[in-house]
């Protein structure tokens, strides 16, 4: 397995072969032996500002050419990533900024009076940064600087995780757990020269930025979106060239929806990549009729693996045939990785139980930062906990049934919400949906559900009752729907559920 560090082989890619197209889109026509230069510049100019090998550095940007080549630029000097999450609170922000030692924030226009607020509220960094002057200040007329030769086994990066249970949490990942996670994606999605992909999800989270670099390493090129629009997305299509995309499922909802929907742009398309949540058999049915040359991958994996550690290829999925069936299922494990399926006390599980789905590989995180005990918690004899309910068939594909710390115990049985939600999405006029548990007097919690009908199409509780009775048994119904016209996303498109029962919460408490 390759272990050179990314932004080295990526300085050998650029010497080979400098003409390649790295950046699509008017007025950032860029070659890849020109954009390296500008990061070797930019490098140059961190390093005069401050950034020692080793150093942090703290990102806040939405996506961009020239933040993609900043990220570059941090390790080209030696530096280690913390990317912020721009949806995060100014304390969430602190915190990280804080928790990391940063001892730099780079900011872009967007985030440059937020930035430097949070800084100043911050006990780290000391120096904030922007874009601007990264590019046409003092930075930019630093000398360019050779790429740093960094350990494979240096730390690259600490990508916090989202909190959903607690205070963020900073993964460290490094050069080696990139450059294996890269080649994998690399060689899984096919990506050559003659790749351009577009950066629709946000380049702070692991998964976007990942097949990011994997796309860097095949000499392909980048479409950039600061933010997701369908009406964005296909202008992004129709100027620049997509050739390969990844968007989580309601993403892939909202863009067959849309009303400037253009199916020739569509049928360009030659690679799609999914993951965050499982896809319908009615959502798949009309993404294969819309991408009709598109091969379709579904990817499960977490920050801690540094990405993917299980696909579902092309060939799976399909609603008929020998290679059916599998629909529901994430996939098998990845080259390099291994699968498996451990019981409360750690004991391997047989195919067909349900218990928490482990992870061996080199991709895996080193530990958390500045966290011991959870790491410890997390990282036992070689093998990754996930956290994620799940259980592997007689063939080795990975069914993901839920959170373990999500699933609904009503009435003494268990409910896993990814099952009650795959029911519904299967209505035809429902468009996405989430099922969360709530509290009940009688039965300790119950299924709740919050659906978005879609476009044209009525819903109605008795509808939905109806439909769900016929695929479910009668304890996982829900018990109360709410309608909404969206689900509240996290960056990366995840369906914030937390979010959805402090709202109901909230609701319930002021009648």
């Amino acid at each position: 397995m390759n272990e050179t560090p990314i932004v080295q082989a990526l300085a050998a890619l650029a010497t080979a072969h400098p003409d390649r197209r790295a950046f699509a889109g008017e007025g950032e026509a860029s070659r890849w032996g020109e954009v390296l230069r500008r990061v070797a510049s930019m490098a140059g100019g961190l390093r005069a500002a401050g950034l020692n090998p080793g150093d942090h550095a703290a990102t806040l940007a939405l996506n961009s050419p020239r933040h993609f080549e900043l990220l570059l630029a941090v390790w080209w000097a030696g530096g280690v990533l913390v990317p912020l999450n721009t949806r995060l609170a100014s304390d969430e922000l602190r915190f990280i900024l804080e928790h990391s030692r940063a001892s730099m924030l780079v900011v872009d226009d967007n985030f440059r009076d937020f930035g430097q607020a949070i800084a100043a509220a911050a006990d780290a960094p000391k120096l904030v940064l922007t874009l601007d002057e990264a590019l046409h200040g003092h930075l930019a007329a630093s000398e360019p600087i050779p790429a740093f030769a960094a350990d494979p086994t240096a730390l690259a990066a600490l990508m916090y995780t989202g909190g959903t249970t607690g205070l963020p949490k900073g993964v460290e990942l490094t050069h080696r757990n990139f450059a294996a996670a890269a080649g994998n994606m690399r060689r899984d999605l096919a990506h050559d020269e003659h790749t351009v992909y577009l950066h629709a999800a946000p380049m702070f989270h692991l998964a976007d930025l990942g097949i990011g670099l994997a796309v860097s390493l095949a000499g392909g090129g980048h479409g950039f979106m600061a933010r997701f629009t369908p009406e964005d997305f296909y202008r992004r299509l129709a100027r620049d060239g997509i050739t390969h995309l990844q968007l989580v499922p309601t993403m892939l909802a909202a863009v067959l929806d849309a009303p400037c929907r253009d199916d020739a742009l569509l049928a360009r398309v030659r690679r799609i990549s999914y993951g965050a949540a499982p896809i319908s058999a009615a959502l798949l049915q009309r993404v294969l009729d819309a991408f009709p040359n598109a091969g379709i991958h579904q990817f499960y994996g977490l920050t801690e693996s540094c990405g993917a550690c299980v696909m579902l290829p092309p060939e799976r999925h399909v609603l008929a045939g020998p290679l059916a069936g599998k629909l529901g299922a994430a996939g098998t494990a990845t080259e390099g990785f291994e699968i498996r399926i451990v019981d409360g006390h750690g004991q391997p599980l047989r195919a067909g139980q349900v218990g928490e789905i482990q992870i061996r590989g080199v991709p895996v995180m080193r530990g958390y930062w500045n966290d011991a005990a959870q790491t410890q918690a997390t990282l036992k004899d070689g093998w990754l906990g996930s956290g994620d309910g799940g259980y592997l068939d007689d063939e080795g594909f990975l069914f993901v049934v839920d959170r373990i710390k999500d699933m609904i115990i009503s009435g003494g049985e268990n409910i896993y919400c990814a099952e009650v939600e795959s029911a519904i999405a299967g209505h035809p006029a429902v468009r996405e949906c989430a099922v969360i548990g709530l509290p009940d007097d009688h039965w300790g919690e119950r299924v709740h559900a919050v659906v978005v009908a879609r476009a044209g199409f009525a819903l109605d509780r008795e509808s939905l009752d109806a439909h769900c009775r016929a695929r479910l048994a009668g304890y996982k119904v829900p018990r109360s729907y709410d309608f909404a016209e969206s689900l509240p996303l996290s960056g990366v498109g995840k369906v914030q559920k937390k979010a959805l029962r402090e709202a109901y919460l909230q609701r319930s408490a002021a009648r």
